[in-house]
C-alpha cells in the first residue's frame, strides 16, 4: 500500500511534470524515429533512452555515429552539449546532499527540464527526496515511452517525419514563461535570451552554447552588481 505521504508526493511530481510530458514524449518519439531511420535497431533506441537519457545530445550521438565519428569525438561533442549541467549541480549540491541514497540517480537524471522543474519548486519540496525522485524519474519515463513509440513507428515504416525537434524549443519557452510567473523575476531571462542571439552573431552554430552562457553569466553579474550599488545608494541617500 503506498503511504499517504509518498501519494502526496507522487501527485505533485505528476502535476509540476506535466509541461514536459507532452514535449519529451513527442521528442522521445523524434529520438526514436530517428535512430531507426538511421539503422539501428529499436532496442539500441530504447536502451540509450533508458542508460544515456541525454536529450539532445542523443540527437547529436545518432548523428555523429552515422557520420562515422570516433568514440573521442562524441565524447567531447557531447561533453561540451552538457557542460552547462555542471552549473545545474553546483545550484542544487545542496539540495542534493539531503538524500544521499537518492544522489545517483537524481545527478543522472538531470536534464535541462528536471533542472528547471527542481529550481523552482517549493523549498518543502526540494526537502522531500520523494518528490525529487518522482519528478526525475517521471521525466525520464516520459522520454522512454516516446523513444519506444517513436522507435516502433520507425520500424514499420520507411518515411522519417521532419519538423519533430521543434517540440524540445516549444517545451523550453513553456518552462521558460512559467519559471516567469512563478518567480516573478523576468530580467534573468530577458539576459539569457539576448545572450543566446548575441553568441548566434558572434560564434553562429558552432561554440553558440558555451559563448551563450558566459556572456549571459556576466550580464547576471553586471545586473546584480548594479542592483546592489543601486540600493547602497538609496540607503545613503
Amino acid at each position: 500500500m503506498i503511504s499517504s505521504d509518498a501519494g502526496g508526493s507522487a501527485s505533485r511530481a505528476f502535476k509540476a511534470t506535466i509541461p514536459v510530458l507532452l514535449g519529451y514524449v513527442t521528442i522521445g518519439f523524434g529520438f526514436g524515429l530517428l535512430a531507426v531511420n538511421t539503422g539501428y535497431p529499436p532496442w539500441f533506441a530504447l536502451l540509450m533512452s533508458v542508460f544515456v537519457f541525454a536529450g539532445a545530445a542523443q540527437y547529436i550521438g545518432i548523428g555523429l555515429f552515422a557520420a562515422g565519428a570516433s568514440l573521442t569525438e562524441i565524447a567531447l561533442v557531447t561533453l561540451i552539449v552538457n557542460l552547462r549541467h555542471a552549473a545545474y549541480g553546483l545550484s542544487l549540491i545542496k539540495t542534493f546532499a539531503k538524500h544521499p541514497r537518492l544522489r545517483p540517480y537524481l545527478i543522472f537524471a538531470l536534464t535541462d527540464e528536471t533542472y528547471a522543474l527542481l529550481s523552482s519548486s517549493r523549498e518543502e519540496d526540494k526537502a522531500d527526496g520523494r518528490f525529487l525522485l518522482m519528478v526525475s524519474g517521471f521525466d525520464q519515463l516520459y522520454w522512454v515511452i516516446g523513444t519506444a513509440i517513436g522507435a516502433l513507428a520507425g520500424s514499420l515504416t520507411p518515411y522519417r517525419i521532419e519538423g519533430l525537434d521543434f517540440a524540445l524549443t516549444a517545451m523550453f519557452l513553456v518552462l521558460a514563461v512559467e519559471q516567469v510567473l512563478t518567480l516573478k523575476r523576468a530580467l534573468p531571462f530577458l539576459i539569457a535570451a539576448l545572450s543566446t542571439v548575441a553568441a548566434k552573431l558572434l560564434v553562429g552554430d558552432r561554440g553558440t552554447i558555451i559563448v551563450g552562457i558566459l556572456i549571459a553569466m556576466a550580464g547576471l553579474v553586471a545586473a546584480r552588481r548594479m542592483k546592489g550599488e543601486g540600493g547602497a545608494n538609496a540607503r545613503h541617500g
